[in-house]
């Protein structure tokens, strides 16, 4: 799934995320990153010779030739910014021995220059916010699966986050009111592959067109409370971990497969968010469950869903490492939908983010260094429900931000994510992903990426998948 999640519009993200800003102190504790949404929602083994090097994908004829096709150009985005920002290091150095006296410190400034197509237009301060993104990707299935044949596919997601700061506006009543709209193109490999956990987080499955959140905040108790009413993605207060963000793969947010309501289904909720103490935060809300996207604003099901979150945030090693440990439950009322009835179902979720180590003299919102998650989601219920459930899920990964010299930004990360079934087979799926996230400017992302899934759904052959993904952050 996608949903670049609402605290990437704060700077964390696809799904990651270009939606709305978070209340909570979270990012007081651990960086915002770039990227797309649950674009919505989830998931360090192995290497790059893992990758190449199974005798299973050379002796596959056309699928080789579209790995190698991929490969020189997934190399040279990947080595090209390094060499380029060597080379301009060299010049400043040899610009600074000459003429180093020409330089003050208030002419000189790190500050990076904003070169956003469209930003000369939506910088105001009149209380309105528009924020575009644009999300493009090209994957290939090279091995295993169903089919490798006409498996390289174009899939796309356009974000426009409106939002509205009614105070700002004077108007009547007080908060803010965001609205999400998301178009999705292309198409993904699912029918290609058949994984259980969707290969991208911009996947709708089906192409859309809509509203995908519209929802009014506001503050209670003197904002010691905050409401949050309307149309809203799950995955963005819920079940999802910053660190985890810039995964392509759906698991690391919040899969379609899971069954709950985000992208690409998002539904009308009520929630609620406070801080108990500076460093613990609590959160609960109440969704329609199964909205599949009906032009009922409610859908007719009956079946309610009910989520709680506690979330602490710490510090070790002389406040230098921030960490989170969240732990959080639903639970799923019975309904009865023309597909099937629902049964009630109960799950909890442990999360865990810790940064390990932190460069020296990196800043300490933004800090450079390497990160490690970790994720495990057991559900169960009192029947079979006809919607998409997983009994299990667990994950984790490492994450290292500004590895390359010059390179503060970009991110290197490697994943894995297991599923158990009840589908037949196997009954399980264990995927395993690598990416590197090379920012180019202000504007644009690159991100090639390459994935491994063992026994897709637990039912067809091991399939290895590359891609690469463009962000624009119009």
């Amino acid at each position: 799934m996608f949903r670049p999640a609402s605290r990437r519009a704060t700077g964390l993200s696809p799904q990651r995320n270009p939606k709305t800003p978070s209340t909570s102190s979270h990012s007081d504790y651990l960086p915002k990153l770039d990227t797309p949404h649950r674009i919505c929602r989830k998931r360090i083994v192995g290497d790059s010779a893992f990758y190449f090097g199974t005798g299973s994908v050379v002796r596959t004829g056309s699928a080789t030739v579209r790995l190698k096709d991929l490969l020189p150009l997934m190399f040279l985005l990947v080595t090209l910014p390094a060499h380029q920002a060597a080379g301009q290091e060299c010049a400043v150095d040899e610009a600074a021995g000459e003429s180093s006296e020409r330089f003050t410190t208030d002419e000189f400034s790190t500050e990076e220059t904003d070169v956003r197509l469209l930003s000369p237009w939506l910088k105001t301060d009149n209380g309105f916010t528009a924020t575009p993104v644009y999300y493009g990707e090209v994957f290939t299935n090279a091995h295993g699966g169903i089919a490798t044949r006409n498996s390289t596919q174009y899939e796309g997601l356009l974000d426009l986050s409106l939002d509205f700061d009614l105070e700002t506006l004077q108007a009547p009543i007080p908060g803010r009111v965001n609205l999400l709209f998301q178009n999705t193109h292309g198409r993904g490999l699912e029918r290609n592959v058949g994984a259980t956990q969707i290969l991208s987080s911009i996947d709708s499955l089906n192409n859309i067109t809509q509203i995908s959140e519209l929802w009014w905040e506001f503050g209670l108790f003197e904002n010691r409370i905050t409401m949050r009413v309307g149309k809203q993605d799950l995955s963005s207060e819920f079940i999802t971990m910053d660190s985890a963000s810039d995964f392509i793969n759906s698991a690391f947010g919040l899969s379609p497969s899971a069954g709950l309501p985000s992208f690409p289904s998002p539904s009308p909720a009520i929630l609620m968010m406070t801080d108990l103490r500076p460093d613990l935060s609590f959160k609960a809300g109440l969704w329609d469950a199964y909205h599949g996207g009906e032009n009922e604003v409610f859908s007719r099901n009956g079946s309610a869903l009910f989520v709680g979150e506690v979330e602490y945030r710490y510090t070790i090693l002389e406040s230098q490492l921030p960490g989170i440990f969240t732990i959080g439950a639903t639970y799923e009322t019975p309904g009865i939908d023309p597909a099937g009835t629902i049964p009630n179902s109960f799950g909890y979720y442990i999360q865990f983010e810790q940064l390990l180590y932190r460069e020296a003299g990196s800043e300490k919102n933004s800090p450079q260094g390497l990160f490690f998650f970790a994720q495990h989601f057991p559900t169960s219920s009192d029947g079979n429900s006809p919607f998409p459930q997983i009994p299990k899920d667990v994950l984790a990964g490492l994450t290292y931000t500004g590895l390359l010299h010059s390179r503060d930004t970009d991110i290197i990360g490697a994943g894995i994510g297991w599923v158990e079934l009840d589908a037949g087979g196997t009954d399980e799926e264990f995927m395993i992903e690598l990416f590197y996230k090379a920012k180019i400017n202000s504007t644009l992302t690159i991100q090639p990426d390459l994935q491994y899934i063992n026994t897709p759904s637990g039912l067809f052959p091991d399939a290895l998948v590359a891609g690469i993904r463009f962000q624009l952050d119009l």
